[in-house]
């Protein structure tokens, strides 16, 4: 009995310092500037997990052949905060916190259906929307196909799928 008090006082005294910190404002949320390492390594590690976890409980829709719509889809709505092979975020894309990977650089860490759930469900406070209620299918899964294919392309290889828009 001794412990079980001891446990739920340890809980109590956790939720008041917890509620201690979020009153406080201390905790910094600004757009501006890096979080601490420890803050940062928090946020990625449980992002990955949280991505890894509930895409694993999704099954990967078929690829897609449809490079030419991945392109105009990833043209018209990742390039601006993404970047890609010769093309610089935008402005706004730049001032987002965390910073936008650029997905030549980091695309290669996560498995097709990883992608899919993260352009399908978005990821909370980063920045990135879902569009699962904006576009079909097939569309997320031709900007998966296409950013796969960012890793290695070059800024001639991008223009050239400008062109033929």
């Amino acid at each position: 009995m001794r412990f079980l008090s001891g446990f739920v006082f340890a809980i109590v005294v956790a939720a008041i310092v917890a509620l201690g910190v979020a009153y406080s404002g201390i905790v910094n949320v600004t757009a501006r500037g890096a979080d601490s390492a420890p803050v940062a390594w928090f946020l990625a590690t449980a992002k990955r997990q949280s991505v890894m976890r509930q895409a694993a409980a999704e099954a990967t829709p078929p690829a897609s052949n449809d490079l030419k719509l991945g392109f105009r889809l990833y043209n018209e709505t990742c390039v601006y905060c993404h970047g890609g092979p010769g093309k610089d975020p935008v402005d706004f894309g730049k001032g987002l916190m965390p910073e936008p990977p650029y997905l030549a650089d980091t695309v290669a860490g996560w498995s097709p259906g990883q992608l899919y759930w993260i352009v399908r469900n978005g990821i909370r406070m980063t920045g990135m929307p879902s569009f699962a209620d904006t576009h079909s299918e097939d569309e997320l899964r031709a900007v998966v196909a296409f950013i796969q294919r960012l890793p290695g392309m070059t800024p001639e290889q991008y223009a050239e799928y400008e062109r033929g828009q």
